[in-house]
């Protein structure tokens, strides 16, 4: 009995992490795709390295 409930909350568990990382990645898809429709991502890195040289610099 108790190696059943083990399994069945290691399934739980999986299919819960799963769906946290999924919904992050869809997340974060759309909030791209709304905020910065037309934003390439050669931009996107020249723009983060851009950042991180005059936050260093500091």
């Amino acid at each position: 009995m108790n190696k059943g409930f083990l399994i069945i909350g290691g399934i739980i568990f999986a299919v819960y992490i799963y769906l946290t990382f999924w919904n992050i990645y869809i997340s974060h898809k759309t909030q791209k795709k709304n905020n910065y429709p037309e934003l390439e991502k050669k931009e996107i890195f020249e723009a983060y390295d851009k950042a991180n040289k005059e936050d260093s610099s500091k």
